[in-house]
């Protein structure tokens, strides 16, 4: 786990959250989701993620009446292709 998801976890820990789950994503980014049913907290979660440098993303759950938290750290240790000009000199083109 990143030091980015821990700050998010010690600072939220004690407040109405639902859910904490880790996932691998996609080129090396990783994603901290927190689950809780009041919108001002996912907000308030997604904005002290990105005050510490990470993505932040709030998706309502309609079925379950929830607001889903994703902050994302990328995983400096894995390479990532960012544009077609830095890939060409690998041979390597992204459409």
């Amino acid at each position: 786990m990143f030091e980015l998801h821990r700050n998010i976890i010690q600072t939220f820990i004690t407040e109405d959250i639902k859910d904490i789950s880790t996932y691998g994503g996609y080129k090396g980014a990783y994603i901290l989701k927190i689950t809780t049913k009041r919108l001002p907290l996912a907000e308030k979660i997604a904005s002290y993620c990105e005050s510490l440098g990470g993505d932040a993303v709030v998706k309502e759950n309609h079925n379950l009446v929830q607001f889903e938290v994703y902050c994302i750290a990328e995983d400096p240790s894995v390479y990532n292709i960012k544009s077609t000009e830095d890939s060409s000199m690998y041979g390597l083109k992204i459409k």
